[in-house]
């Protein structure tokens, strides 16, 4: 049975800070438990099964994350959403965009379904766009070229969130990650040697959320000049 997660919290939150970040710690014990069930199965040709889809679980990190900022946001009067940006011309899409924070009419085309939905991907204008946030499950290597690409779109604030890494390798991936043209990394978890507890970060997923705050709002002063 896996030993059961330990909050790592080198200074306390505030009331209102541990009420905000609530969603961002829940998800981080939910997928904690999920890297252990269901057990992998070894084949005859030597090949695992057994395991949750992999797009499966990006998905629920991703859609955890939006419901999260949606409500960290909302003074803000952006939204967010899982999509892709269109250009100027709206003639080319961006690379597909875990999380775009952007405001509410600047959407093309929402793909969704008439009842009860199982989807919700919008095809968001570049110009209305105020951050991406590129989640990745276990991270073990920085996508260096992912900023690149966005810039294209004239976008400067590329977030990166992990939902794991090892804490022996998180200060290197940051310092990849901030030289790639990230605005940071942050980790919901860090994994520590084989065989030991899990951290939930609760400081670090407060910081996560101020940073994008903090970010939105200064585009929008910007663009309001």
């Amino acid at each position: 049975m896996p030993s059961s997660p330990k909050t790592n919290s080198p200074s306390r939150l505030r009331f209102g800070d541990a009420l905000a970040v609530g969603k961002l710690v829940a998800l981080a014990a939910e997928l904690q438990l999920l890297r252990d069930y269901p057990p992998l199965v070894k084949r005859g040709d030597g090949k695992y099964e057994g395991d949750i889809l992999g797009f499966v679980k990006g998905l629920r990190l991703s859609a955890g994350v939006i419901y999260f900022l949606r409500e960290r946001l909302l003074s803000t009067g952006l939204d967010v959403s899982w999509g892709q940006l269109l250009d100027e011309r709206q003639a080319m899409c961006s690379p597909e965009c875990d999380l775009i924070v952007h405001t509410p009419e600047g959407h093309v085309r929402e793909w969704n379904g008439d009842e009860k939905p199982v989807m919700r991907f919008k095809f968001v204008k570049a110009g209305s766009a105020r951050a991406v946030i590129s989640c990745k499950s276990s991270l073990t290597a920085i996508d260096k070229d992912y900023p690149k690409a966005l810039k294209k779109y004239g976008i400067k604030n590329v977030f990166l969130l992990a939902e794991c890494c090892k804490e022996a390798h998180f200060s290197r991936l940051s310092k990849a990650a901030k030289k790639a043209g990230y605005k940071g990394l942050w980790c919901l978890y860090q994994v520590q040697k084989e065989g030991s507890p899990l951290q939930a970060n609760e400081k670090m997923c407060a910081d996560f959320g101020d940073a994008v705050l903090k970010a939105v709002k200064r585009r929008r002063r910007q663009q309001a000049r």
